[in-house]
C-alpha cells in the first residue's frame, strides 16, 4: 500500500547534473510513474530511465511503470478563463491516472516517485497532481507523506552555459512564460527568465525592443544542447530556425532564453520615487511617511461617517485593507507612485489623519487627498498639514503643480483648500460618483510652484 510520494527534480535529463540529495532520493523509490506522451517524446521516458541507471545502486528493485498523459487541448486558442480551466481539468486527469497505477501497487511497493525535469519548483505541475493524490488518500483515511527534492532548473543551466549571472547589480529578475510575455514585458521587470514558450513569444518583441539582448538554450545540459546569443532583432530568425530544425529532428524541443538590456542602455531600474523625507512639522502639526503601524489611522479616518459621505464608492475598510493600504504605503513612495503621510497632533503624538499626493496627469503635477479624524476637526490641522506637504512638494519633491478636488456640496473641504493656499479654478460637472451611483460636480484647485514661491503658501 502506498505510503510515500517522492517528487524528484532530475535536472534536465544529464545524470552529472542530479544533486546527492537527489540521487539518495531516487534509491528510496520502488514505482516510478512517468506520463506518456506518446512516441514524438518517447526519448523523454529514455532520459528518464538512463537517469535511473546510473544513480540507482544495481542492487534496489525498482520499476517504471508509463502512464497515457491526457489530453489538455489547444492551449493557444484558449483565453485566460479557459485556459486555467482547462488546466485544473489535466491535473485532475493525471491524478485520476495515477491514482489508478498507485491503487495496483503491489504488496511491497510503498514509495512512489515522480522525476520532475529541472526543478520541481519551475513550471511543473507534479506538485499539484501530488497535492490532490495525497488529498484523496487522507479523505480514505490513508496517510500519505511527501517530499519535494529540489534539481537544478532550466534557468541556472542557461545562465551556465552563457557564462553570465541571472541578474544584474540592483535590479530584479522576472520569470514569465511565453504565454504572458507580450502582454507583460517591460524594460522595469528587469532580466526576464522565459519558460514554457512553444512559440517563441519574444519574436513579437523585436520590433518594439530589437537592443534587447537574448540568451537562448534548449536540450540544456545534454549532447544537443544548443546555445544563441545576441541582440534580438539581429538573432531572433536563427532562433527560430535553429529550434524549428530541432523539433524536426528529435519531435520535442525543451528550451528556455532570458531577455536583457544592453549594458549601455538607460538605466530601467533607476528610481523614479519620491525623495525621502522625515517629520515635517510647523510646531502644531506634524506630517510624516505612512508605516505599516499606521493601519488603525488610515481605518479610521475613512471609516467615519462624514468621510464615508464623500467617498467615491462608500466602502467600509476592513482591518484587512487597512492594513495592506498602511503596509503598501512604502513601495508607493519609492515607486513614484504616491508620497502618503500621517498627521500627527505634535502636542500628543496622536494620528489625527492622512494626506497623501499621488503623481497623475503630466510630469510634475501631484494631485492631493486628505482626511482628518472626527476628534480633530475644527482645529486646524488639515490646513496646516497642506501647507507643510505643499513645501515638501515644491522645495523637495520637484513638483511643479499641485492639484485637489472635492464635490461640490463639500463646503469644508473648499475652505481648508483656500487656507492652504490653493486657487478654485473650476467646477467640472458630473465628474465624480457617488455610493448611490448618481454623480457630482467637483470643484478643482491648484497651487503652482510660482505661486507658492511667491508667498502664495502661508
Amino acid at each position: 500500500m502506498i505510503e510515500r510520494i517522492r517528487v524528484i527534480g532530475i535536472g534536465m535529463g544529464n545524470p552529472e547534473h542530479v544533486t546527492g540529495e537527489a540521487a539518495q532520493a531516487l534509491s528510496s523509490v520502488d514505482v516510478f510513474l512517468v506520463a506518456d506522451k506518446g512516441s514524438a517524446k518517447s526519448d523523454l521516458v529514455a532520459a528518464r530511465q538512463r537517469v535511473c541507471d546510473a544513480l540507482i545502486p544495481a542492487d534496489h528493485e525498482y520499476r517504471v511503470v508509463e502512464v497515457t498523459d491526457p489530453k489538455r487541448g489547444p492551449d493557444a486558442e484558449r483565453d485566460d478563463t479557459a485556459y486555467r480551466r482547462g488546466v485544473r481539468d489535466w491535473h485532475a486527469a493525471r491524478a485520476d491516472a495515477y491514482a489508478e497505477v498507485i491503487d495496483g501497487l503491489d504488496d511491497g511497493e510503498t514509495t512512489v516517485g515522480f522525476l520532475v525535469w529541472g526543478d520541481p519548483a519551475f513550471y511543473d505541475s507534479t506538485i499539484r497532481v501530488v497535492d490532490a493524490l495525497v488529498e484523496r488518500y487522507a479523505s480514505a483515511g490513508v496517510t500519505v507523506e511527501h517530499d519535494v527534492v529540489a534539481g537544478i532548473s532550466a534557468p541556472q543551466l542557461l545562465a551556465a552555459r552563457h557564462r553570465i549571472p541571472l541578474n544584474r547589480i540592483g535590479a530584479p529578475i522576472h520569470v514569465t512564460t511565453g504565454r504572458r510575455l507580450v502582454d507583460e514585458y517591460d524594460p522595469a521587470l528587469g532580466d526576464v527568465v522565459v519558460m514554457l514558450d512553444g512559440g517563441l513569444a519574444c519574436a513579437e518583441l523585436a520590433d518594439a525592443f530589437p537592443d534587447l539582448e537574448l540568451f537562448w538554450g534548449a536540450y540544456l545540459g545534454s549532447p544537443d544542447e544548443v546555445l544563441v546569443r545576441g541582440r534580438l532583432a539581429d538573432v531572433i530568425d536563427e532562433v527560430q530556425r535553429v529550434r524549428a530544425e530541432a523539433r524536426e529532428r528529435h519531435g520535442w524541443v525543451m528550451d528556455t532564453y532570458l531577455l536583457r538590456q544592453p549594458a549601455d542602455s538607460p538605466n530601467p531600474f533607476a528610481t523614479h520615487g519620491f525623495p525621502e523625507a522625515g517629520p515635517l512639522s510647523d510646531g502644531v502639526v506634524t506630517v510624516r511617511p505612512t508605516t505599516a503601524g499606521d493601519w488603525q489611522v488610515v481605518r479610521d479616518e475613512h471609516n467615519n461617517e462624514e468621510s464615508l459621505r464623500w467617498d467615491l464608492f462608500g466602502g467600509v475598510y476592513t482591518d484587512e485593507q487597512a492594513r495592506q493600504q498602511a503596509a503598501q504605503a512604502r513601495r508607493e513612495w519609492r515607486s513614484g507612485r504616491a508620497a502618503r503621510f500621517v498627521i500627527v497632533d505634535a502636542a500628543t503624538g496622536e494620528g489625527a489623519g492622512v494626506i497623501g499626493i499621488m503623481r497623475m496627469g503630466p510630469p510634475g503635477n501631484g494631485l492631493l487627498g486628505y482626511g482628518v479624524l472626527p476628534a480633530f476637526r475644527g482645529r486646524g490641522f488639515t490646513t496646516r498639514a497642506l501647507r507643510l506637504v505643499a513645501r515638501w512638494a515644491f522645495e523637495s519633491a520637484g513638483l511643479s503643480l499641485l492639484e485637489l478636488g472635492h464635490k461640490a456640496d463639500n463646503a469644508a473641504s473648499g475652505k481648508v483648500a483656500v487656507k492652504a493656499g490653493f486657487r478654485a479654478e473650476a467646477r467640472l460637472p458630473q465628474r465624480l460618483p457617488n455610493p448611490d451611483g448618481t454623480r457630482s460636480d467637483e470643484i478643482y484647485y491648484s497651487l503652482t510652484k510660482e505661486r507658492f514661491d511667491a508667498g502664495g503658501v502661508g
